[in-house]
């Protein structure tokens, strides 16, 4: 039997994952978290301002840059995880949300273009488009990556508590 959807409670859930993700407890613990964060924030920077020195436009070590950056967020999301299903959820999330990212790109595109005569609502569609393609381009295969290496890793740790017992 299928649950029913509530954006109520889905809504305080992802506002519970958010003030958690940025919530550090006072114990050694949390004192570990607050360094990965600090740690994986550093390298995401430094990979971003690495790229915008080499250059991304039709430049391939500036391109790497980003999905290494890009890679570096999705790491940043996902480090608590430990269960293969979070990682498989993500990995279909990021298949599907790569084909709904390139329509509304070009959908929008296609807007930039009919509105052309309008500047400020041409300028607005040409940001969404260009938003949509940062995100089909370099966050979805990133986080499809993270989800497949995270799955797998996360599969190998449980056969092997299984194994175990």
């Amino acid at each position: 039997m299928m649950k029913s959807f509530s954006l109520k409670k889905f809504l305080l859930m992802l506002v519970t994952w958010v003030k958690g993700f940025f919530t550090f407890e006072e114990d050694a613990q949390g004192r570990r978290k607050r360094k990965e964060v600090l740690i994986l924030a550093g390298i995401f920077c430094a990979l971003i301002i690495s790229a915008i020195v080499v250059g991304v436009s039709d430049n391939i070590p500036g391109i790497v840059l980003c999905y290494l950056a890009t890679i570096v967020l999705a790491v940043a999301a996902t480090r608590t995880w430990r269960k293969t299903k979070r990682f498989l959820v993500l990995v279909v999330a990021s298949a599907i949300g790569f084909f709904v990212f390139v329509f509304l790109h070009n959908a929008f595109y296609a807007l930039t273009i009919v509105t052309n005569h309008i500047a400020a609502l041409s300028h607005l569609m040409e940001v969404f488009h260009v938003v949509f393609f940062i995100i089909a381009v370099f966050l979805c295969p990133a986080t499809f990556l993270v989800g497949v290496v995270g799955s797998i890793f996360c599969a190998v740790i449980e056969r092997r508590k299984q194994a175990i017992r």
